[in-house]
Formats: C-alpha cells, structure tokens, sequence
C-alpha cells in the first residue's frame, strides 16, 4: 500500500486502545514516514520508537480546543486520526464522556482552527443499536441508535453526532468514519474477550444471535487505508459473514448458562458493579438482538478485503484463549 499521500504532518490521538497500538506500530515500521506525532496523557508503552513524537495533552482539560490547535498548527498537521474512542465501558461514565464526547468536540474544534484536509474516526458498529426491528445486514445510511441506554454506546453515538456536523460544516476537511465490528485478536481485549476469559458464560435463555468480528490485523490495515488514502464517508469495517454465539462459546470451551431475560438484566448490572462482570446489563441487548453490519461498501470504495473471515477471526482469538488457559502445563 503506498503512504505517498500522506507522508507529513500525520497524527494519532490515543496511543492506548488496540487500534492506537497497532496504528503507532505499523507507521514506525514504514519506511515511507519520516516522523509522526502521538498526542495522549500517557506516552506509549510497548516497543521502542525513533519516529514518534510524544506530546502530553489532556483533551478534557479547559481551553484544550485551542492549546490542541496551536500544536497542531506549530507541527505542520495535515492528517489526525482519532483512535482514543474506549474499548471497554467504564465503572466511571462521566470520565468516560469527558473523553469521548468533550474530547472529541475539543479535537473538531482544534481541526478547524488549524485548517487540516484529513481526519479519520474509529467507530464501532454498536452505534446503530441491537434491535429486534433490525435488517439482517446494517447499511452505513441507517439511523444512529437514537436512545441508546448504556452510557458506552450513547457517547459514541454523540461523538459521532459532532462529528457528522463537522462534515456538513467544513468540507474542506475529508472525514473517514470506520465502524468496526467486534475487533478480536491475539491482543485485543474489550468487554466480549474477556467474557471468554471465564469458564461459564451467563447467556439469555431462547436467544443465540449472530455475531460479527473484524480481526485486529485486518482492523488496522483498513484503518491504514483511511490514513493514506481518500476515502471520504462513513465505512463498517467487519469480516465476512457471522457465527452463532453458541457455536463461540462451544469453539472456546466454555460453559454456557442460560439465565431468563427478566432476571440476566439485573443480575448482570449487579456483577457488572461489583466488578465481576465485563460488561454492564444495558450491553445485553447486543448479546440479544440482531446488529450485524454490511461491509460492501468499504470493498467497492477501500478495496478493502479482509484477510480473516468473522468466524477465522474468532477461532484465532479461541486459539489464543485456549493457550492462555493451559499455558502453565507447558
């Protein structure tokens, strides 16, 4: 893939999610990039970096809009890539909506004021919502969900809200969204790698959905795509085709507990407060209901072609599990 694009002034906000992680790597491996510029509280930690440039920002922070502009403008930006959206829900929601919507509209501001031609977004397929009112594959022209009731996917939805103004209002500027489906991989870890991590598995009684991956290897290289390429629009970024979570759970080994929906809601709320659950009971729609998006967009326009299909992507995170779990046999 060439990068003669966008070789200068490319930055990364958020060096802590999976997809920052991957990101910041593969530009330090390319030998098309000179130098780019990480923007986090927190510098990162895995590897050694000649390339990157580190700069302490806490986007939440008053006036951070034009302390982020003046950065942005005194480096020569061009092209920022917005990767600090959460992997996890948080036990702390309002700092979660400091970061991902305050933090965000900070960032769109600074876009303006520094006038850069490029900004990507990695989003995720849970803003359009788990509903039973749902098609069978989810276009990127659908509706936002419009009241969602877990905090984790309301601030994505807003963040995006913001976002979709900017497009309106300054055109100049290039706006890739990704929305990727459940990212899994060997280092990927959310809210459902973690469900796996445990030998029993609370499910909904009379419920067995489809589920949709993306495998973190294929996550950033469309997420490279973006950054080099021009891809204007909104795109879901997921492997092909979808796997029933029965046939996961029995792929990962894992016990599964049928719990009555009238009862799984709150009882996971609890568990989720006392930190023994990895998801809060409002995210049990989507462990429910139908959310599978349609990825043919991002293959027509990206050329974007998934090396791993959903259920690849998901025997490579079982495989992972499995060695983790019997790796003190070895």
């Amino acid at each position: 893939m060439s990068t003669s694009l966008k070789t200068e002034g490319l930055v990364v906000v958020g060096a802590h999610t999976i997809l920052g992680e991957l990101l910041i790597e593969k530009l330090e491996a390319n030998p098309d990039i000179e130098k780019f510029w990480v923007i986090d509280l927190h510098p990162p930690t895995r590897g050694k970096f000649k390339k990157l440039q580190f700069i302490k920002m806490n986007l939440t922070q008053p006036a951070a809009d034009a302390l982020l502009a003046e950065k942005l403008k005194e480096i020569g930006a061009k092209t920022l890539v917005h990767c600090a959206l959460k992997n996890n829900p948080s036990h702390n929601p309002g700092d979660a909506h400091e970061l991902e919507v305050i933090g965000t509209i900070n960032i769109l501001s600074a876009l303006k004021a520094a006038q850069l031609t490029k900004f990507v977004v990695c989003s995720t397929t849970m803003v359009y919502g788990a509903s039973p009112k749902n098609p069978n594959y989810i276009s990127e022209s659908a509706p936002l969900a419009s009241h969602p009731e877990s905090h984790f996917v309301r601030d994505k939805v807003d963040a995006e809200k913001q976002i979709a103004a900017l497009q309106s209002d300054e055109p100049t500027i290039k706006v890739s969204v990704l929305r990727f489906a459940l990212i899994v991989g060997p280092r990927s870890e959310n809210y459902f790698t973690e469900l796996l991590r445990r030998p029993i598995v609370p499910t909904l009684l009379g419920y067995d959905p489809l589920l949709q991956f993306i495998h973190e290897e294929d996550a950033v290289y469309a997420l490279l795509l973006a950054t080099f390429g021009d891809y204007a629009g909104v795109f879901n970024i997921v492997g092909k085709g979808v796997i029933p979570l029965s046939y996961a759970l029995r792929e990962a080994g894992k016990i599964n507990f049928p719990v009555a929906p009238f009862f799984a809601y709150p009882f996971i709320q609890v568990l989720w407060n006392f930190n023994i659950s990895s998801m809060p009971g409002k995210l049990l729609d989507y462990f429910r209901y139908l959310w599978v998006a349609d990825g043919e967009k991002a293959r027509e326009v990206m050329k974007f072609n998934p090396k791993y299909s959903s259920k690849e992507a998901f025997l490579d995170l079982a495989k992972n599990v499995r060695i983790q779990e019997f790796s003190w046999a070895q």
